[in-house]
């Protein structure tokens, strides 16, 4: 019987806007390997399933790998696919950098290697980031809904930029390329990091600092942290400037969207971007200085390309008999 792989990742297939050379190299990647296969491998593309349904067991069956987007892997649905609880899943290459949607623990107690895609998407995100927070600065979305209804600017205009002090908390490679993006503002960087990047730091003349200080000092703060936990509370929102711009392009998780949108209606900091969609409907965000987006960050050609690449690449590697490159469960191997 064939080895099943199967693609749910929604943007596997997409055609692209500026066309790139790599444009459907992945997809070519697979035709090759299953070419070469005597029929031993077959590719099922399910690119138009919704990642918010659950997975069911049948859609699994005889799957040996899946490119998966955020559809969750829990211990119970892994329990029953799981290559050592007799089913037949061995391999989840996560479409993207982040894993929270899988339950490692549980993939490895039933024999399954997840991978991820660090970098594939950091710039694209990292271009966000920046962008929002001039938007949020501008109050762009604001001044935008006054100017379409013909009407003239309403409350304050918009805070400056350059000059000011830059607060980044998590200075991987996302963190350090938003560093790099705003340069030209010449700011002043103040970072937070559990596992500090000296000589980087040196570099580029950035000072580490607790969460704390930095909430404190920062005027833009922007959150680019690899954490599954809450990291800025109504604690450190107190500690803010009213004028603070505070962004949110990694992790919902990251920020208590409750005290930040309690925190902008009352004037206690300038306001807050997230690239997430807003589902609170009992907090309605309209005229407020909130700026909201569905995930887009990393949604470009580039960033595209970059996961199509690396998951494929991890697929590959697995099923030829090889250990893929970045492995997050490493003590399933």
């Amino acid at each position: 019987m064939a080895k099943k792989i199967l693609v749910l990742a929604t943007s596997f297939l997409d055609t692209l806007i500026s066309h790139p050379p790599e444009e459907g190299k992945a997809r070519k990647m697979f035709e090759e390997l299953v070419m070469n296969s005597n029929g031993e491998i077959e590719v099922i593309y399910r690119c138009e399933r919704k990642p918010e349904e659950a997975l069911k067991v049948a859609e699994f069956e005889g799957v040996t790998a899946v490119i998966a987007d955020l559809e969750k892997y829990t211990r119970e649905f892994l329990s029953k696919v799981g290559i050592k609880s007799g089913g037949s899943l061995r391999l989840i290459s996560r479409y993207g950098i982040g894993y929270d949607s899988v339950d490692i623990k549980s993939a490895t107690e039933f024999g399954v290697i997840v991978t991820n895609c660090p970098g594939c998407n950091a710039l694209p995100t990292a271009e966000w980031a920046h962008s929002t927070i001039l938007d949020i600065a501008g109050r762009r979305i604001l001044h935008y809904k006054t100017a379409s209804r013909g009407k003239p600017k309403e409350g304050p205009s918009r805070i400056d930029i350059s000059g000011k002090t830059l607060g980044v908390i998590g200075t991987g490679t996302i963190g350090k390329l938003v560093v790099n993006l705003m340069k030209g503002y010449q700011m002043k960087v103040i970072a937070y990091d559990p596992y500090p990047d000296m000589n980087w730091a040196r570099e580029n003349n950035v000072e580490y600092i607790s969460v704390e200080e930095l909430c404190q000092k920062a005027d833009i703060i922007t959150l680019h942290a690899a954490s599954n936990n809450t990291i800025i509370g109504e604690k450190e929102i107190r500690l803010m400037k009213p004028t603070a711009v505070l962004v949110n392009c990694a992790r919902g998780i990251l920020v208590d969207y409750k005290s930040v949108y309690s925190a902008v209606k009352e004037g206690k900091i300038w306001g807050y971007g997230i690239d997430e969609i807003w589902t609170d409907k009992s907090l309605p965000i309209d005229d407020m200085n909130i700026i909201v987006s569905p995930h887009v960050g990393s949604d470009t050609d580039k960033g595209k390309i970059g996961m199509q690449l690396m998951s494929t690449q991890a697929v590959i590697d697995f099923i030829t008999g090889n250990t893929p490159r970045y492995v997050v469960n490493k003590e399933v191997l």
